[in-house]
């Protein structure tokens, strides 16, 4: 039963996101839906080895969508990508750590969940590392939410419409096998070696950094098509 709930809340969520026409509807909607059945203190869970699987193929995701051309542009302006880092990660953690002073919330809860950066990779580790997972998932995912939602609404009111419709959802793309079948080695890869080397958040890390050095080396395809 809560699973069918949750299945149901995330299908309506996802209907509502893209009635607004909010991106990434199918992402949004299912992480609010899971977010009100993990407040309502549902014990349904991912078995482990389905969401290392997961994590994997999100990292391949990830790294598919980095350039080796970056490191470039990164070597280039590094001092105005380095104050920007080191500003934002020096402010969330003074705060996350004044709230586990002041003891708002338990451990080092608070720490891992102001963290900036990846959300996944921030709810793995804290779970590595005895936080409670599921409080930094929903602080980490919140986050998330408002900034999408903020980013939406400026975006439409302070920047000029597009002059064509949105891209259409291709449900079934035609698949390129070959990138294809690359893409589940590298994923399936980086699940067993994380998993057997205990990295935390490496089932998510590892496949993100080979897929994006592989990519740029021209050894693994670069069609989107070619994603799960």
């Amino acid at each position: 039963m809560q699973w069918a709930l949750l299945l149901l809340l995330s299908a309506l969520f996802v209907a509502i996101a893209e009635y607004l026409r909010l991106p990434a509807a199918l992402l949004i909607g299912p992480m609010i839906a899971a977010i009100v059945v993990g407040v309502g203190e549902s014990t349904i869970r991912v078995p482990r080895y389905p969401f290392v699987a997961a994590q994997s193929i999100i990292g391949c995701m990830i790294g598919h969508t980095i350039p080796l051309s970056i490191v470039e542009e990164l070597i280039r302006d590094w001092p105005l990508f380095l104050m920007g880092v080191v500003s934002v990660i020096a402010a969330t953690s003074v705060l996350g750590w004044l709230l586990a002073r002041w003891n708002f919330l338990p451990g080092t809860t608070a720490i891992w969940g102001t963290s900036p950066g990846a959300s996944t990779a921030m709810i793995l580790m804290s779970e590595a590392y005895g936080a409670d997972a599921r409080l930094v998932a929903v602080m980490q995912y919140l986050r998330v939410v408002i900034v999408v939602i903020a980013a939406s609404v400026v975006a439409r009111i302070w920047t000029a419409k597009s002059a064509g419709p949105p891209p259409e959802i291709i449900w079934f793309p035609v698949l390129a096998w070959a990138p294809f079948l690359k893409t589940l080695a590298l994923a399936a890869v980086g699940a067993v070696l994380a998993t057997l080397l205990n990295i935390p958040a490496g089932a998510l890390l590892l496949p993100l950094a080979a897929g994006m050095i592989l990519q740029g080396l021209g050894w693994l395809g670069c069609s989107r098509s070619a994603m799960p």
